[in-house]
């Protein structure tokens, strides 16, 4: 009976906070995000050519998942690559000291582009 009481008191205690903030995943994300989203030229061309922008990149960042077989976590500058099924299937994001550039993006169909 005690440990139903205190499950109860900690659900209403605690269930406006968000139990998936403090993984690895979500701090990366907001680690992308909050340093800002630039591209290279070549992603720059590609994005337009797709019809898409960089806010298009920001959502990959949000809704996708990051592939960590294929990032280099513990090399400075970190690489994350972030994959999701959309269009804008994946992105490589390069974390410097002051902004995230992504240098590669992986498009499902791709445009006649002259980039």
């Amino acid at each position: 009976m005690g440990v139903l009481i205190g499950l109860t008191l900690t659900y209403i205690m605690f269930s406006e906070r968000g139990c998936m903030d403090w993984l690895p995943s979500a701090r990366i994300k907001e680690d992308i995000r909050s340093r800002g989203i630039m591209n290279t030229n070549e992603v720059a061309c590609y994005l337009e050519c797709n019809g898409m922008s960089v806010s298009d990149l920001a959502d990959l960042v949000t809704e996708g998942s990051i592939n960590y077989s294929e990032s280099t976590t513990r090399e400075i500058p970190r690489k994350y690559l972030i994959e999701q099924d959309a269009n804008l299937q994946s992105a490589l994001f390069v974390l410097n000291d002051t902004a995230t550039t992504v240098v590669s993006a992986t498009f499902k169909q791709i445009n006649e582009c002259d980039c």
